[in-house]
């Protein structure tokens, strides 16, 4: 059967209840299906592929939310001579899926024929592993009626109870190994522990304890669970535990469970419970299938790394604090929460298909979050109540900052930019929207897509024509009206929520830090023109990765402090290995340190280093600072086993116009009007025994020599080579790169 059939033709129907809910549609989980002459319809998804592979040929995909998905960069689908049309959005190529698309028709869907986003890859870093060892004990089906201390490795082929009043406790260093019983035949293992007594499972991070499969081929659902059933007296304690391979890594009912610093891997639901308390702090979910699973329950939730599950955490009614988690990569939502109440603060949330969804929540507080390059929607809201969603940074999702429908909320004091069609997309909506910076989203700020007018006063929306960033009764008579009046004429000061910068962003408007924000390697951080860094006392900026600040002549950047008083008001711009960064444009005032450049390739041009008790100071190098001022600080430029080039700076009213600590033979000092500093223009350290390269400069009136110190003031510390020298000032400017 070659060519498109027509929509009468003879195909294997997959049709939904057109009445009824959606159905899930086709999904190839890591396995391959062949697809010919199929019609697929009414679904979530009418092919959805994760992990695996897909031939599809002479079909139809038809009125579905999404025609067809591919996730995953070990997945590949070649569509054939197929029709994907009337979905809500037609074909989503993510996370590098490889798509081959040939002789289709691809058209009429609702909001997207075809769309391709990718995240960036985050590693799960975190693995533990044992110490080979002999089996020193095999059990099968057996009831533990005393206290019992297991060390060593142990091989269970059956299910171990711990009645009430027992207790099961597994020393540090411990391999305990399931066998894989199925006696259904349904490849899931029935092989587990059943706790209804205490369980104690405290490993070390040198000696953990590790939970997994017996079998030579290890695979998921080897074995069942850790089952915690009706143990709600003592608190049973998981902690430095690697739990592999299992059905339900650990489940809890009617249980109070304390789990710490653990690995939870390769398991269908690396933890799943229910009506129980649940402290989960510090551990490591990734490569299941869901990371977290719960209902009914009192959690706490901090400091954990959910990465790579298809499903990151899923509650159902439920109590959480949820603070400072990383829930990143994660195939399908990050963080889902459904009823309950829930206060979600300082995590990152990135990179995930959806990043935070609430549905159905009464009560709700996310603040502080970042939340980030989530491939379609930020944070979702549907029939939620009494949410509010402030002092967030919502960047570079794909479709929607944030998603509303049939939700009351305030929504205050974030920052909202550069997502990929709206900072908000808005259905139905009862609430307010006051104090946001709205900046650089793709086709719209707001997109009001229902016929409620909108509260919407007193923000920020950068240099945007609001008529052309809003959208609603003015572009399309049957929506509501976005009611933004009065507009606030400058940016919201929003402060950093978290302590470091995990994946490349982008700061506009005013940012401040209120402690030293860190931006990890492989990351850059852009800061656009016109912005204001704000730091708090001994805040600062430490750069691993790489920082992009490149202002313009009539938008500078500025970093400063709030005080606004002192030299040392804040601490200090650190870079460490952060090669290819520049600073262009940029003013720094009232810092210990501007800059301070550790073994890094740096460029610094046109900025004004004033009021800091120190403009640069760097080690190593290459660096070139050329067509800036340095000005009223302690010591201009600082340099210690340096190789650097500074041309074309006016370098004065400093206390030392340039000290060089040690070794500034690497030092090429030119062109540079360096004068009227009040100690010295140069300075050369006690331990500088070379000679340091600074011609062509203009030293001011009189000798340059009077104005140096070197071996001519302390024998055996080297010269600066100062001849020739100009004899009047140069005519710099410091607003223009060249």
């Amino acid at each position: 059967m070659g060519g498109l059939l027509d929509d009468n033709g003879d195909k294997v129907a997959f049709d939904g209840d057109r009445e009824s809910s959606a159905w899930a549609g086709i999904i190839i989980d890591g396995g391959t299906a062949h697809l010919r002459s199929c019609k697929i319809q009414d679904a979530e998804s009418g092919v959805y592929v994760i992990k695996g592979s897909a031939y599809i040929k002479d079909s139809i995909l038809r009125n579905n939310r999404y025609g067809l998905i591919a996730q995953g960069k070990e997945t590949a689908v070649n569509i054939e001579s197929t029709k994907v049309t009337e979905n809500e959005y037609g074909i989503f190529s993510l996370n590098e899926a490889k798509v081959s698309n040939r002789s289709n028709v691809i058209k009429g869907n609702k909001r997207k024929n075809v769309y391709s986003r990718s995240a960036k890859d985050y590693r799960s870093v975190v693995e533990y592993t044992a110490k080979e060892k002999e089996i020193i004990r095999r059990y099968g089906n057996e009831v533990l009626l005393t206290d019992t201390v297991w060390g060593g490795r142990i091989e269970i082929d059956g299910v171990i109870r711990i009645p009430e009043r027992s207790r099961l406790i597994i020393l540090p260093g411990t391999v305990v190994e399931f066998k894989k019983k199925d006696t259904n035949s349904d490849g899931i293992g029935e092989n587990g522990l059943l706790i209804q007594g205490v369980f104690i499972a405290k490993g070390t991070k040198e000696y953990p304890i590790i939970f997994r499969s017996a079998e030579k081929q290890k695979e998921i659902g080897d074995w069942d669970a850790i089952n915690m059933m009706n143990s709600d007296g003592a608190q049973n304690l998981i902690e430095y535990c690697q739990i592999e391979d299992a059905y339900r890594g650990l489940h809890s009912h009617f249980s109070n469970v304390f789990v710490k610093g653990s690995v939870l891997r390769n398991n269908y639901r690396g933890m799943q419970f229910q009506e129980s308390a649940v402290e989960i702090r510090e551990n490591y979910f990734y490569g299941n299938k869901s990371g977290i699973q719960a209902r009914d329950s009192e959690i706490i939730l901090t400091d954990n790394y959910l990465c790579n599950n298809y499903s990151g955490a899923n509650f159902f009614r439920v109590n959480i604090n949820a603070k400072r988690n990383m829930i990143v990569n994660n195939y399908r939502d990050g963080l889902r929460i459904r009823e309950g109440t829930s206060a979600v603060e300082e995590n990152l949330i990135d990179g995930n298909r959806h990043g935070l969804m609430a549905s159905d929540s009464l009560y709700g507080s996310f603040n502080g979050n970042v939340i980030s390059n989530n491939l379609e929607s930020g944070i979702s809201l549907k029939g939620a109540d009494n949410v509010e969603i402030t002092g967030n940074f919502i960047q570079g999702n794909g479709f929607n900052g944030i998603s509303i429908q049939d939700s009351r909320a305030v929504i205050k004091g974030n920052n909202i930019s550069e997502n990929g069609e709206r900072g908000i997309g808005i259905i139905s909506f009862d609430g307010i929207i006051s104090g946001n910076n709205f900046m650089k989203n793709g086709l719209y700020a707001i997109g009001l897509d229902g016929e409620m007018n909108i509260s919407s006063p007193m923000n920020w929306w950068g240099d945007s024509d609001l008529e052309k960033v809003i959208y609603d009764k003015n572009d399309e008579p049957s929506r509501g009206k976005v009611e933004y009046a009065p507009v606030s004429e400058k940016s919201f000061l929003f402060s950093w929520p978290l302590d470091t910068i995990s994946t490349d962003t982008v700061w506009d408007g005013d940012m401040n830090m209120q402690s030293t924000v860190t931006v990890l390697p492989g990351v850059t951080l852009k800061i656009s023109p016109n912005t204001k860094v704000i730091f708090s006392k001994k805040a600062g900026l430490k750069i691993n990765g790489k920082i992009l600040a490149i202002g313009a002549r009539d938008a500078r950047i500025t970093f400063t402090s709030f005080k606004k008083e002192d030299a040392g008001d804040w601490d200090e711009i650190l870079l460490e290995h952060a090669n290819s960064s520049i600073f262009s444009q940029c003013d720094f005032e009232y810092a210990t340190w501007g800059i301070h450049s550790h073994f890094t390739h740096l460029i610094v041009e046109c900025s004004h280093f004033r009021k800091n008790y120190g403009g640069i100071r760097f080690r190593s190098g290459p660096v070139e600072v050329k067509h800036s001022i340095f000005e009223s600080n302690s010591i201009g430029i600082r340099a210690y086993l340096g190789n650097a080039t500074i041309i074309e700076n006016d370098i004065m009213k400093n206390e030392i116009g340039i000290f060089v600590r040690e070794k500034g033979g690497g030092l090429t000092i030119k062109r540079n009007n360096l004068f009227s500093n009040a100690e010295y223009n140069i300075r050369l350290g006690d331990f500088n025994d070379e000679d340091v390269n600074a011609t062509e400069n203009y030293w001011g009136d009189g000798n340059p020599a009077d104005t140096i110190f070197d071996e001519r003031k302390e024998p055996g510390i080297g010269r600066v080579i100062y001849e020739p020298y100009l004899e009047k000032p140069l005519k710099i400017d410091s607003t223009e790169t060249k």
